[in-house]
């Protein structure tokens, strides 16, 4: 049997209304050497039978079923059976351009490179949400970067996207890596593309808006921040430090800008929590050893979040 070119891999979870506009943009690719596997993560809807009704009609689909597991768990599996030269990891609700694949893999092919990266434009399912999630880089060269450069100027930039859909990868790259996605939490995306990024040799940025991504209501993206979310942060947090303990000093100092970057967008973001949550979050970054890294308008902040309905006050009022 040949060996496809990209292996797709998609956890499906309950998105019955979308998975059939996401299998198309795949199906229809401009890039046809492709296989797609496609993990059914214990959908209750009718989310695996119409992942069933497009394996019918296309060969390359491959479908399994699991236990709801997790999103982490399900990419891990997807990865275990996919074949291809490159990986590249979709969500079941979003859009991929239809010449995604076939740019990506020629652009990488010339280029040698670990994994290329892109921009992707967001549909938000409701006109009403405050949530606004931004996917562009910007000042960035058409030329390859080693990761540490890389990853350093997003970070500085306040553009390092973590989602791994922006990211088109070569299989060996996460072989000799043997990178995984860590499971049972979520902001899992952040330990997987920070490690993903610090240890490449070439990355190349294509300029291009090559997926859409949807924006749902119901999305862990959109849900409330809670103590949990606080939980998984720490989690990935500890993994990174544990990481670096046996890593170079250029490592080590980049994980350590990371964490701290990431930690003060959370407590920031984190500010309408509950007063019992806020203690538990305070007494758990004391106890972790990550309040060093709290700057002081966050944590202001943070415990009186009412300054900002003031300054916004006074900003509309005077403009």
């Amino acid at each position: 049997m040949n060996t496809p070119k990209v292996s797709v891999i998609i956890p499906v979870y309950n998105t019955e209304e979308y998975v059939g506009e996401t299998l198309n943009s795949i199906i229809n690719q401009t890039l046809k050497d492709i296989e797609i596997i496609v993990i059914n993560d214990g959908s209750t809807d009718n989310s695996l039978q119409i992942i069933n009704e497009y394996a019918q009609t296309d060969n390359r689909i491959i479908v399994f079923s699991q236990e709801n597991q997790g999103q982490s768990i399900a990419r891990n599996k997807g990865f275990e059976y996919a074949s291809g030269i490159y990986i590249y990891y979709m969500d079941s609700d979003d859009i991929l351009e239809l010449n995604a694949l076939e740019l990506c893999y020629l652009r990488s092919e010339d280029n040698n490179v670990d994994f290329v990266f892109f921009n992707a434009n967001t549909i938000y399912e409701s006109t009403q949400s405050d949530f606004q999630m931004n996917y562009h880089h910007f000042n960035i060269s058409d030329k390859t970067y080693d990761g540490i450069t890389l990853i350093n100027y997003l970070l500085d930039t306040n553009q390092f996207f973590v989602p791994p859909y922006l990211n088109f990868i070569r299989k060996i790259y996460l072989d000799n890596l043997n990178l995984k996605f860590y499971p049972y939490i979520i902001h899992e995306d952040q330990l997987y593309t920070t490690l993903l990024y610090i240890n490449a040799k070439k990355i190349l940025y294509i300029n291009e808006y090559l997926l859409k991504r949807r924006i749902r209501n119901a999305s862990t993206m959109t849900n409330e921040i809670s103590l949990f979310n606080f939980t998984c942060y720490i989690t990935v947090f500890n993994q990174l430090k544990f990481y670096s303990l046996t890593q170079n000093k250029n490592i080590k100092q980049t994980i350590i800008k990371h964490t701290t970057k990431t930690l003060n967008a959370f407590i920031y973001n984190a500010r309408n929590t509950s007063l019992n949550e806020k203690i538990a979050i305070i007494k758990g970054l004391i106890n972790h050893k990550y309040f060093i890294h709290i700057n002081l308008k966050s944590i202001i902040i943070f415990l009186f979040p009412i300054l900002i309905k003031i300054k916004n006050l006074f900003k509309y009022k005077y403009e």
